[in-house]
Formats: C-alpha cells, sequence, structure tokens
C-alpha cells in the first residue's frame, strides 16, 4: 500500500498543480468578464469539450488497453495515433467550410470565423498531447507526467492573462488567450517527445490497428453519446435562458470542477495499476478496499464544499453570487466519476466496450428529461439539479452492468452515501445558508466516519488488515 500512495502522490503533484492553475484562472475570467461575457467564453469551452470527446475515436481507450500486452509501445503508440489524426483532417475541413454558422451558433455573431479556425488547428495539437501524456502515464512516469500536465495548464493561464492585459477584456480575448496558449504548451510538449515517433507512419500495422479499433469504436459511440450528455446542460441555458444564466452556471460547474483534482489524480494512478491487478489475479478485496476509500474521500471532500460554499463569491465575483446556490448539485459530476472508476472495471476487464453505449444512452436520457423540465422554470439551479442527478445515473449505469459480467462487490455504502449527499445538496440549493444546514453537514461528515471507520482504522494502521497482503 506505501508503494501504491507514494505513486498516487506523484501523479497527484500534476493534478493539484494543474488544478491550482485552474483555480486562478476562474478568478481572473470572471474579475474582467461579466456573466453574459462570461457565459459566450462557456460556449467555446463547450465547442473544445465535444470535440475532445470525439476526436480519439476510442484508440487512446484501446491504447491503454494494449500497453501491456505490446513489446514494441512506440509502434502501438504511432499506430493508435493514425485513425484519429486521419479523422482530424475531415473536422478541420469541415470546421473551416462552416466557420460561419458555427461561430453563430456558438456566439450568436457570424464574424467570429477567426476562432473557429485557430480552434480547428488545435485539433491536431490535442491528439499529439492526448497520446503523448498517456504513454507517459502508462509508463507510470508519475513526475514527468505531473511536470506535463503543470505546464500545459500554466501556457494556457499565461495566454490567458497575457491577453487579457494588453488587449481589451471580452470573451474574445479569453478564447484567443486559450488557443494560443494550448498550442503553445503543446507544441513544445512535442518537441521534448520527438523521439516517440522516431518511427513515424512509416509502415502502417492494418492488423493492429483493426485489433485497436475493435476495442475503440464501441468506446467512441458510447463516449459521443456521454459528451452530448455533458454539454446539455450548457445547451439547455444556451436556448431556454441567456448568456447570463449560462455565465454563472459555468462559473459554478468550474468551482465544483475542484473536485475533479481528486478524480484525475485517481484515473492517472489507477488504470494502469488496475491492469496490472487484473494480469497478476490479485483477489477481489483489492478493489473493494480502493473503491471504498475513494468514496469517503470524496464523499468527504463534497461535504467540505458544501460547508463551505459562501467562498464561491470571494473566489468568484460579487456579480456571480447566485453561483453559491448553484454548484452543490453539480459536485456530484466528480464524486460519481471518480467512485464509477472502481466499479465499472469489469466493463474494461471483460472488454464489454459495447456497454458503455447504454450507460451513455441512460445518463443522456435522464439528462434531456431533466433539463426540458427543469431549465425554463429555474434556469442555472435547474440544470445544476438536473446534471447531478444525471451523474448518479450514469454511475448507477455503469455499476450495474460491470457487476453483472464480472464477480463485483457491494456497493450499498456508496448508495447510502450517495443518497444522503442528495438530500443536503437538495437542502442547500432551496433553503440556502441556515444555522440548521450547517449542523446536518457536520451531522453528516460524523455518519461518514462512522460508516468507514473500520477501513479508517486500517488505513492508519490501528488495526491488523483482514484478507489482504501487503500491496
Amino acid at each position: 500500500m506505501k508503494k501504491l500512495l507514494i505513486r498516487f502522490g506523484q501523479f497527484s503533484i500534476g493534478s493539484l498543480g494543474a488544478a491550482l492553475l485552474n483555480l486562478i484562472l476562474i478568478p481572473v475570467t470572471t474579475y474582467f468578464l461579466s456573466p453574459t461575457e462570461y457565459g459566450k467564453t462557456s460556449m467555446f469551452l463547450l465547442a473544445q469539450t465535444l470535440l475532445i470527446y470525439v476526436i480519439y475515436l476510442g484508440f487512446d481507450q484501446a491504447f491503454t488497453r494494449d500497453f501491456h500486452s505490446v513489446s514494441n509501445k512506440k509502434h502501438l503508440l504511432v499506430q493508435a495515433m493514425c485513425v484519429p489524426l486521419l479523422f482530424a483532417l475531415i473536422l478541420i475541413l469541415l470546421l473551416s467550410l462552416f466557420a460561419s454558422t458555427i461561430s453563430t451558433w456558438l456566439f450568436s455573431d457570424p464574424n467570429y470565423k477567426m476562432a473557429v479556425y485557430l480552434l480547428a488547428l488545435s485539433i491536431i495539437f490535442l491528439i499529439f498531447e492526448r497520446f503523448i501524456l498517456l504513454f507517459i502515464r502508462m509508463e507510470n512516469r508519475a513526475i514527468a507526467f505531473s511536470i506535463c500536465s503543470i505546464w500545459i495548464k500554466l501556457a494556457i493561464l499565461a495566454g490567458t492573462v497575457c491577453g487579457l492585459i494588453f488587449f481589451k477584456p471580452v470573451f474574445i480575448t479569453v478564447v484567443y488567450g486559450m488557443l494560443i496558449g494550448q498550442m503553445v504548451g503543446d507544441v513544445l510538449l512535442l518537441l521534448f517527445h520527438l523521439k516517440l515517433f522516431q518511427s513515424v507512419f512509416q509502415t502502417i500495422d492494418r492488423p493492429l490497428i483493426k485489433q485497436l479499433a475493435k476495442f475503440g469504436l464501441p468506446v467512441a459511440a458510447g463516449t459521443f453519446l456521454y459528451s452530448l450528455f455533458i454539454v446539455i446542460d450548457k445547451l439547455s441555458l444556451r436556448y431556454f435562458a441567456d448568456f447570463d444564466e449560462l455565465g454563472i452556471y459555468t462559473a459554478a460547474f468550474k468551482v465544483a470542477s475542484a473536485l475533479m483534482v481528486l478524480q484525475v489524480s485517481f484515473a492517472n494512478f489507477w488504470i494502469p495499476t488496475a491492469y496490472e491487478w487484473y494480469e497478476q489475479k490479485k483477489p477481489i478485496s483489492y478493489y473493494k478496499k480502493v473503491s471504498d476509500l475513494v468514496m469517503f474521500t470524496i464523499a468527504f471532500f463534497f461535504l467540505m464544499m458544501l460547508l463551505f460554499k459562501g467562498l464561491v463569491v470571494v473566489i468568484l465575483s460579487p456579480a456571480y453570487s447566485e453561483a453559491q446556490y448553484v454548484f452543490p448539485f453539480l459536485c456530484f459530476y466528480p464524486l460519481m466519476m471518480t467512485v464509477s472508476e472502481t466499479t465499472n472495471l469489469g466493463i474494461v476487464f471483460m472488454k464489454k466496450s459495447v456497454l458503455n453505449i447504454y450507460v451513455s444512452v441512460i445518463a443522456l436520457i435522464v439528462a434531456i428529461s431533466l433539463n426540458l423540465i427543469l431549465v425554463p422554470l429555474y434556469g442555472a439551479i435547474g440544470a445544476a439539479l438536473a446534471t447531478g442527478t444525471a451523474y448518479i445515473a450514469f454511475f448507477l449505469a455503469r455499476t450495474f452492468f460491470s457487476m453483472r459480467i464480472w464477480e463485483g462487490f457491494s456497493v450499498k455504502r456508496h448508495l447510502i452515501i450517495t443518497g444522503l449527499l442528495y438530500v443536503l445538496s437538495l437542502y442547500s440549493t432551496i433553503f440556502r445558508d441556515t444555522f440548521l444546514e450547517k449542523g446536518l453537514i457536520l451531522g453528516a461528515f460524523i455518519f461518514l466516519i462512522a460508516l468507514y471507520r473500520t477501513e479508517l482504522r486500517q488505513l492508519f494502521g490501528l488495526v491488523p488488515r483482514k484478507g489482504m497482503k501487503k500491496i
């Protein structure tokens, strides 16, 4: 366990650094931009998010799945990138041809075609960034991975700050700053890792690409549906509310996403570790122990953010004060995503990636239904309620399908804590700040610690572990 914790800590350096830079970027942009302008910026982020979820076509997941079973890692890397890069060229052509229409769709103005052109160009850089970081991560080079992750976020922050200092502080300045910063960071990342592409595209290994596609394309289909699931809230606000509500919601989402530092840190460490354990035929108790500790940790920080939600105004600005009542339900995004990384292993180990499609369809149906009902009535708060509920559905579906095809383990306590946090979030959103709310949150802390007291004692070495040898 000590070695695992050290590796987790090393991977966390990058995630913590990247999260800190993201947190710095939030007040920087909200200080200069009104909620309406920030809402327009969020539409660019939405478009970029959609691209990130579709451009890899599942080949990134296939690459990680086959990494330990292939001897020539660099050859695997190059072959895995072939199809995404070809697809990127098609996307770039389409974005360029319809730049004016896309600009109108994003910003309600056809005159921002240059932003669309830059967004299209950035696709190539995003593919290289993704696969280089995956290669480093799968080699368990935690320190190198952390340095590269921090560098990219630092480049984005620097580009944004320089733009706001030297140019007019409007949304398009932020868009240009983020895009240019991203590409500069990725160019330097590529230059430092050119040795990975020494055999670049000399030969096309069709059997290997076919093998990667067999696993990756079903993942891509599920990922595309999932991408619709994660943007439906912003699209609903864009067309059923206004840019002001969208700006407040996006700012709240950014604050809640601070918890994603735990998800990203954990995923970077957990995915290669879980594959190693599976190859070594580790008992199910190993996976359950990790899942329990993850649930406790994320729930603990979830409660901390609920307790101090008033600090949202300090992080942002008074113009975004309503965001503190929006973000509680948005915290279910990092919570459910992180915990499901430990409960969906059956889908990965059994190579049943097609089940990801069913998971995404279920979550998408919940998200669309609730957004259509709640956003026209309650704006940003309605979108947050819909998003939180949809992510719970995502976790439940992911866990259900995984446990059906794998021996699995009990998630009863996961469900109890999720229900408790849901009720607390609902109370916090409806009744706002009260002494009773703080008391309920403190009571939830006590209940959480009591529920996981055995795991906490084992973690701190107070009682001997049963059924597990030293990891």
